[in-house]
């Protein structure tokens, strides 16, 4: 587990932290998505598809938040920094990389520029696949959803 997750765990929350409510580590007794703990969403996610359309979660990447609508945000534990992977099932390519770490987006939700819905714009998509292309940074997107919502002269 990345070393800024893991705090976060020890010393803020057994989950319920996030943009929306992250997972907990531990059955708790309020609802953070629709698994009981981060284990067994894990579990889950790692079992092999029935449909060979479906891409795999590779091992290591653990889903962290339900976005709803067939959206997850998910950490990869095989990197200290905890690369953020999204799962978002409305998109051509289910599973891909984003350019945030764990940090910018815990930094892009207290800022306002992390919200929930799709993240298009950051994912490093594969180059098969028909929505590819570099994924922004996190810098970039965050000047673009400021400008966005910036009140006109």
């Amino acid at each position: 587990m990345p070393a800024l997750l893991r705090r976060l765990y020890l010393e803020v929350g057994n989950g319920g932290f996030g943009i929306w409510s992250c997972l907990s580590l531990t059955p708790v007794d309020a609802w953070f998505g629709d698994f009981e703990d981060l284990a067994e969403a894990y579990r889950i996610f790692s079992l092999p598809a029935d449909d060979p359309w479906d891409e795999s979660v590779p091992k290591g990447v653990v889903p962290l938040m339900d976005r709803g609508c067939c959206m997850w945000t998910m950490v990869d534990f095989r990197t200290p920094e905890g690369r953020i992977w999204d799962w978002d099932a409305n998109d051509c390519c289910t599973l891909t990389p984003t350019t945030l770490t764990l940090a910018d987006w815990l930094k892009g939700w207290l800022e306002g520029w992390i919200i929930p819905g799709p993240y298009s714009e950051l994912r490093l998509h594969p180059a098969g696949c028909p929505d590819a292309g570099p994924g922004m940074s996190p810098d970039q997107y965050r000047e673009r959803k400021v400008r966005i919502c910036e009140p006109g002269p």
